[in-house]
């Protein structure tokens, strides 16, 4: 998924979690969250992998 993306489905499962109760979807939340704002990977940085 893209950073956006990441960043409006986990704070969307983070609000739906709030009205419902349920924890475990709000931990999902969190976690997309931060996976949407983490620094993406250089360019080349798997190209050893691949030679």
């Amino acid at each position: 998924m893209s950073k956006l993306k990441d960043k409006v489905v986990g704070k969307t499962k983070q609000v739906v979690a709030e009205v419902t109760g349920d924890g475990k979807l709000a931990e999902e939340g969190k976690e997309q969250v931060k996976k949407g704002e983490r620094e993406p990977a250089p360019p080349f940085e798997n190209l050893n992998q691949l030679t």
